[in-house]
């Protein structure tokens, strides 16, 4: 399943990319995830891996993560390596009249009853990121 979606912040696209580019922010505005350390240090982030815990509706699960592409401040890329509902995000962030214009291409692997149900699980999934994007603007706009 891919699908994209978008918001617009408030903020300076700096800012912006240093919040959405750190996974151990994500339980602060992702509302699956509970947890996330650092298991591994990259090359300029590149090659950095996550443990996340995540509660989803099959019950709380582990995904490792990677991230796979920083080009700062305008590209942040992440994938996992373990767990269920493998995905990859692709972060992109512009800047809109002082503003930032955060975009995200996600590929979502989903399986078992999810995946039997397609477009309705996909919308499902991306009416969750797009309200976990909400909570992001609210966080970074001060909110």
């Amino acid at each position: 399943m891919n699908f994209e979606t978008s918001v617009r912040i408030d903020r300076p696209v700096d800012e912006v990319f240093d919040y959405v580019s750190d996974p151990t922010s994500f339980p602060r505005w992702n509302s699956a995830v509970q947890k996330v350390r650092q298991t591994s240090e990259g090359a300029d982030g590149v090659g950095a891996t996550y443990l996340m815990e995540r509660d989803l509706p099959g019950g709380r699960a582990e995904n490792e993560l990677e991230v796979v592409e920083v080009n700062r401040p305008t590209l942040f890329v992440i994938r996992t390596t373990s767990g269920p509902t493998p995905f990859t995000y692709r972060y992109v962030l512009g800047e809109d009249d002082g503003a930032t214009l955060l975009q995200l291409a996600a590929e979502v692997e989903l399986g078992g009853v999810a995946g039997a149900l397609g477009p309705l699980a996909s919308r499902a999934v991306k009416r969750g990121v797009d309200s976990n994007f909400a909570d992001l603007k609210r966080i970074l706009e001060g909110g």
